[in-house]
């Protein structure tokens, strides 16, 4: 499917860009997930003072198009500003939990998805927003990723649908007429890339970003929507025999990674497909304007993860973006609040 560029990058759009790394991915034919909310009533302090929040994120980058969304809410709302820090996601987790656990660190925080968001609640590092936002017109699974001990710890900012994204031309110029359906065809598209100089498929295995993504997508189009709810039942296992076809199909692609992708980190895959490197890789709808960003011309194309054999149909991927988490050693909640929820999120879905 082609997918044509949108030049304005606003402050809705990018609320969903964080990209693969965002939250949990459920697995889904095409399945929304975090539904547009009303944001509270502002909080102003009663003298106007500006109040500079600091926000930690895992995505260098895209800390262009953050700042920009954060002069847009500071444009929006005077008296608060937002400083971004970014960091890249192989040492994003370290640092931001060094900090909190020396009661230092930002007033706001990109923080993970169930079952680690765990980890930060057992820690006192989150603080409960249960009752400070509107959660209502949000779906249940989503305030399910978040909810620990019947309490909501952060806030799911929008969605994303994962699939594989890839250059038109670089297609054209390899031949591969057709975007590929089964396991079968994708690796013969990538034989005919390879074929012509051009490396098949950009994967981030340094972190074990992309290779996650690599596996939940194969394995979806095998479970579909059943086979995940009986993983989750403990009816199936993932060491099924079934299954482990999974693992073998990834490695089966091995010679079309690209060099060195075992010491790859996430933000060097994504610069490789952004400067035609590579011509496929495992891509989020929101990672799109990104792209367009170092590219406007770019031609670029989305499928579902191809089926074993086409008796199941293919299938995408859909998770939460970045869920903002508030710092219990802030003395700046209130205005870090006026922040969280930021303006809803678009409805409906790439392409």
């Amino acid at each position: 499917m082609i997918h044509k560029p949108v030049n304005k990058l606003s402050r809705r759009r990018l609320l969903r860009s964080a990209g693969l790394a965002g939250g949990a991915v459920l697995l889904g034919a095409n399945t929304g997930l975090a539904a547009p909310f009303s944001a509270p009533s502002i909080i102003r302090r009663s003298n106007q003072d500006t109040t500079t929040l600091e926000f930690w994120g895992q995505f260098p980058e895209l800390i262009k198009p953050f700042e920009a969304v954060m002069a847009d809410f500071n444009t929006a709302h005077p008296e608060v500003k937002v400083k971004v820090v970014m960091a890249p996601n192989d040492q994003y987790k370290p640092k931001i939990q060094s900090a909190l656990n020396t009661g230092a660190g930002p007033d706001l925080f990109m923080v993970p998805a169930l079952p680690e968001l765990a980890s930060y609640v057992s820690s006192n590092n989150l603080v409960d927003v249960t009752t400070q936002v509107d959660f209502t017109p949000i779906i249940d699974v989503a305030k399910a990723a978040v909810t620990v001990d019947d309490k909501l710890w952060a806030v799911p900012s929008g969605r994303y649908t994962v699939g594989i994204c890839y250059h038109v031309d670089l297609f054209e110029k390899a031949g591969v007429a057709a975007e590929p359906t089964t396991w079968a065809e994708m690796r013969s598209a990538m034989d005919q890339l390879k074929s012509a100089d051009i490396t098949p498929y950009s994967i981030a295995a340094k972190d074990g970003s992309l290779t996650y993504f690599n596996y939940i997508g194969l394995a979806s189009t095998l479970l579909g929507t059943d086979g995940f709810d009986a993983v989750l039942a403990g009816t199936k296992k993932l060491n099924d025999a079934e299954m482990v076809t999974v693992v073998q199909e990834m490695r089966d692609w091995i010679p079309y990674y690209q060099e060195n992708f075992l010491g790859t980190p996430y933000a060097e895959s994504k610069a490789l497909f952004a400067t035609k490197r590579a011509a496929m890789m495992d891509c989020g709808s929101a990672d799109l304007s990104g792209y367009y960003e170092i590219d406007p011309t770019a031609q670029l194309g989305f499928f579902a993860w191809p089926s074993p054999d086409g008796a199941k149909p293919q299938v995408t991927n859909t998770g939460m973006s970045v869920l903002y988490g508030i710092n219990p050693a802030s003395d700046k909640q209130d205005a870090a609040l006026t922040f969280v929820p930021g303006s809803p999120p678009p409805k409906g879905r790439f392409p």
